[in-house]
């Protein structure tokens, strides 16, 4: 498949480092922006359920995030935007509707990846977070279903390589050990949520799908 057309991908890449930037230099931006449920609850400032995601901590975080929003993303826009023509028997929306369903998957990861917090730091003024984490979650879940077979790395580790269908395992046993544990400064429960809604939004939109991955699975093996 060619990845060359994924705009939308490019265009959450440039917004997302342009924000990310400029919220570095102004201090009052960033705080504008940033994920407060104390605020939400306070101040009904529901914007920032989603312009967290547009902020982010220092630059390991926001190149982290963003490699997986390029590397992941190009292909679920692919399939969602272009699916029509390249499996029809699967796909039967146009590109309009297959970006508006790619904008769906990766603005519905990150307000589902603040859910926990909502509830748990409502009444916490110093709780706050920032990052994409919870769309670039539901990107990778989606990926995973629709190309279950694709090999991934770990840290780009060529030795480390398994079929994405196995990372969703590993993924979500990763992440919840670690939220358990705790200590780590990283909402996890975000990663969690994100993912969960991810893999929901690709069953939802299209049971084919779904019934493609278990396909893909069970061949693999043969």
């Amino acid at each position: 498949m060619e990845l060359a057309s994924s705009p939308v991908t490019f265009l959450l890449l440039g917004l997302t480092i342009l924000v990310s930037w400029q919220a570095w230099t102004r201090p009052e931006l960033f705080e504008k922006l940033l994920h407060s449920p104390w605020r939400i609850r306070q101040y009904r400032e529901y914007y920032r359920i989603l312009t967290h995601a547009l902020v982010h901590g220092d630059g390991t975080h926001l190149i982290f995030n963003m490699l997986g929003l390029y590397m992941f993303g190009r292909y679920v826009e692919l399939v969602f935007t272009h699916g029509a023509e390249l499996m029809p028997e699967v796909v039967n929306w146009n590109a309009t509707t297959g970006m508006l369903c790619y904008l769906v998957l990766y603005t519905g990861g990150i307000a589902a990846g603040v859910l926990p917090s909502l509830r748990t730091h409502r009444d916490n003024p110093a709780y706050r977070s920032v990052g994409a984490s919870g769309g670039v979650s539901a990107l990778l879940m989606a990926f995973a279903i629709l190309n279950p077979t694709a090999e991934m790395t770990f840290l780009f580790l060529p030795f480390f390589s398994l079929p994405a269908f196995v990372w969703i395992f590993i993924f979500f046993g990763l992440e919840h050990y670690l939220s358990r544990r705790g200590g780590t400064g990283i909402a996890h429960d975000a990663h969690i949520y994100g993912a969960l809604f991810g893999i929901a939004f690709v069953v939802v939109v299209n049971p084919r799908f779904i019934s493609q991955f278990f396909y893909a699975v069970s061949t693999y093996f043969q």
